[in-house]
């Protein structure tokens, strides 16, 4: 097979992370780009190999293209990623796979029919050493899962919100958890399983305009009875780097970024080293660097030529969704959201 030929949506900054990545992968070719600013084009740069597109509508219907990935703004995944699915084209979308969770399981349901690989990215679940934890947590070697933490303490500045005006909307998913939190948090439900109930709070302590919180908190109940808390922050400079504590009935780890901190399992070794050019986003959007696109691209690549599933997929992607919907009804309720109150596909 010749290589497979990608179309983006939305060369902004993630859009140049999914760019390099791409260029990063054998047989994998950026061909058509859809969509940006003039200002976000002329960053992007010309590309001898990919022709421009005013418009996702337009690449989809003209290009000639194996794949599209989607890395819009996060209220506007929805109608590239379904037309891209209605083309018979696999789809990866830049994480959240949608703000509306009504979107996100009409996405689910149309990416189970269509028997393309559709893959939300994840990417921090393919880090060594997250990926060694969770192996070892299948098999039960770490004991019975009793509790996670997740940290999500970093800061944007006034110019980050105003460069991108949508951050500050919650409608367009702009607040900490969608935009900032949600790796941790998918991490946090990879390790330990379903979601049973929720408690939150959510608050905008900067008092921007648009409604997105700086600031969330939530207590997960899980199905298997563990406890989680999580917690998100755009508000609290310089920012550090996200953690995650994660306790079973034999021990427990802490784990800063990727710095495998501590490590108290009995009889077990401490978990493979990650990538060393793996950089935290803590203080900065553009710091994160293109090593965890790359190792999902390059799973994605394989799950095309191979005709098999991604590792992460659509699923995954709403099951995020699904949580951080009930943590926001539960901030505005006041009360525990059952997540039998939340939709599902």
């Amino acid at each position: 097979m010749s290589a497979i030929k990608v179309g983006l949506v939305g060369p902004g900054t993630i859009g140049r992370v999914h760019r390099d990545a791409i260029a990063a992968v054998d047989g994998v070719s950026l061909v058509a780009v859809a969509g940006g600013t003039a200002e976000e084009l002329t960053l992007f740069g010309a590309s001898a190999d990919a022709h421009f597109f005013p418009d996702a509508a337009s690449m989809i219907g003209y290009a000639d293209l194996d794949a599209v990935v989607i890395a819009t703004p996060s209220g506007a995944h929805y109608a590239p990623a379904r037309a891209a699915l209605d083309k018979g084209l696999h789809v990866v979308v830049e994480k959240p796979l949608a703000v509306d969770l009504d979107e996100a399981i009409d996405l689910y349901r149309r990416s189970k029919s269509a028997g393309l690989v559709c893959s939300t990215m994840s990417q921090r679940r393919l880090e060594a050493q997250h990926l060694d934890i969770y192996r070892r947590l299948g098999t039960g070697v770490l004991g019975r899962p009793v509790a996670i933490e997740g940290q999500v303490y970093w800061h944007r500045s006034d110019a980050y919100y105003d460069e991108k005006p949508w951050r500050k909307l919650n409608v367009q998913g702009g607040g900490s958890l969608f935009n900032q939190g949600i790796h941790t948090l998918d991490l946090m439900l990879w390790f330990f399983g379903p979601v049973a109930s929720v408690m939150a709070e959510a608050t905008n302590i900067a008092g921007r305009e648009g409604g997105s919180e700086d600031l969330c908190q939530a207590l997960l109940t899980f199905e298997n009875g563990a406890r989680g808390i999580l917690v998100t922050s755009t508000a609290t400079p310089p920012g550090r780097p996200a953690s995650l504590m994660l306790f079973t009935d034999q021990g427990h780890t802490a784990i800063n970024h990727t710095d495998v901190v501590e490590w108290t399992f009995p009889d077990q070794p401490q978990p493979a080293a990650a990538d060393a050019s793996i950089k935290s986003g803590a203080g900065s959007q553009v710091s994160i660097g293109i090593r965890g696109h790359v190792d999902q691209w390059l799973d994605i690549r394989d799950a095309i030529l191979h005709g098999r599933s991604s590792e992460i997929t659509f699923r995954d992607g709403l099951e995020a969704v699904r949580v951080i919907t009930a943590i926001y009804r539960s901030a505005e309720a006041g009360r525990r959201i059952a997540m039998s109150e939340v939709g599902d596909a």
